[in-house]
């Protein structure tokens, strides 16, 4: 899994987890409150067009400039457009008003992934994994992160360590088992792999990319009739 492939997996998570219960009765005429546009934003990010979601939050820091939510909402949809300058400054000024914002130390762990700063990745998401304590921030984005971080600098036992503390809080997130995979592949732990990919078929049995990883790993350690049983499951898929 690339970086890039990594955040767009991790970023639309990162709007879910940081939304906090933002219920809206209506508007009286046409003036909005800070969380009326940030509500819209989060609306505007969640549907993939961040660019109208920071002129959203634009709008909520004007009435609010000191919301370190907001910020971090904000970073994030500037971290998603390739906007890493700004979305860094906005994760640090987010930071400034609340050192205990998680979703800002995410932040900035998958902005330095996407610099291949990965050593100081590590360390944001060590952050991350310290503040994640309640139920509206899960640490399991931040443990992807700095086990992502740890694969880029190739100390796969710990990347391992960081994938699997974040299967015991998500054990069916396909992007986890995946990376998981990758870092015991590196270690030539293929057996291993092997029961990664046999649970990765089973929560999603009808992706027939996954079946064809699964022959290759049959393949690689031996099992010539298991991998051209999973070949043959990839190619009824593929026409089905």
């Amino acid at each position: 899994m690339s970086s890039r492939e990594l955040i767009q997996t991790v970023i639309p998570l990162v709007f879910l987890l940081l939304t906090i219960s933002v219920f809206i009765s209506g508007c009286i005429g046409t003036q909005w409150t800070a969380s009326d546009w940030l509500e819209k934003g989060n609306q505007y990010a969640n549907d993939g067009l961040y660019t109208s979601a920071i002129d959203a939050y634009n709008q909520s820091l004007q009435l609010d400039a000191r919301n370190a939510k907001v910020l971090t909402y904000r970073g994030v949809a500037l971290e998603h457009l390739g906007s890493y300058p700004a979305a860094m400054q906005d994760f640090e000024q987010a930071l400034s008003i609340n050192p205990n914002e998680s979703g800002a130390w995410q932040g900035k762990a998958a902005t330095y992934i996407d610099t291949s700063e990965y050593r100081l990745a590590v360390k944001a998401a060590d952050r991350a994994i310290e503040l994640a304590n309640t139920p509206a921030d899960k640490a399991e984005n931040a443990y992807l992160l700095r086990g992502f971080a740890l694969n880029r600098l190739e100390d796969y036992d710990g990347a391992l360590q960081a994938f699997d503390q974040a299967i015991e809080i998500d054990p069916r997130r396909l992007d986890l088992w995946q990376n998981k995979a990758y870092s015991l592949t590196k270690l030539g732990r293929f057996v291993e792999v092997l029961k990664c990919y046999e649970v990765m078929v089973g929560i999603e049995p009808k992706n027939a990319e996954l079946w064809s990883k699964k022959g290759e790993i049959h393949l690689a350690l031996g099992q010539i009739n298991e991998a051209n049983e999973a070949f043959s499951i990839a190619k009824n898929l593929i026409k089905n």
